[in-house]
């Protein structure tokens, strides 16, 4: 199948654009700034959202190191994967430090790193600097 864009779906794309912005132009018009209320909303959810999530993740860490049952490696050492890495095998090098999926970490960065842009994106790029590649086993990195 040819990958290059031909003028018919070229054209397809822009008549869609032009439609969306004319229903959204059209929405405004009927119903006045709704998606401002919409946003304003949100912000507001997740204002007192945030806070309550992080107090359960406290209360979750402080009630789970209590009971012993925190799990976490006393000898292993935090590397930076280098089998499970999308970007720079951060979440992939978390995810094999706490024997979990690495799914679930690269989920959890990215809802966090949508909702707490200003902490997450920095701090990910603070661990791709100080956390070390994982070179200790052999893997052939040209297959």
């Amino acid at each position: 199948m040819d990958k290059k864009l031909n003028k018919t779906t070229v054209a397809v794309i822009v008549g869609c654009l032009l439609m969306l912005a004319g229903l959204w132009q059209l929405a405004e018009r009927l119903f006045g700034d709704w998606l401002g209320d919409f946003w304003r909303v949100i912000g507001i959810i997740m204002s007192i959202l945030w806070p309550l999530i992080l107090i359960a993740a406290g209360v979750f860490l402080v009630v789970a190191a209590r009971r012993g049952s925190l799990n976490l490696p006393a000898n292993k050492k935090l590397y930076r994967s280098v089998t499970s890495k999308k970007l720079a095998g951060v979440c992939g090098g978390i995810a094999e430090y706490l024997s979990v999926d690495p799914a679930v970490v690269r989920i959890i960065t990215i809802v966090l790193g949508i909702a707490l842009w200003y902490v997450i994106v920095p701090l990910y790029f603070i661990f791709w600097l100080i956390i070390p590649v994982d070179d200790r086993k052999s893997y052939n990195r040209w297959v």
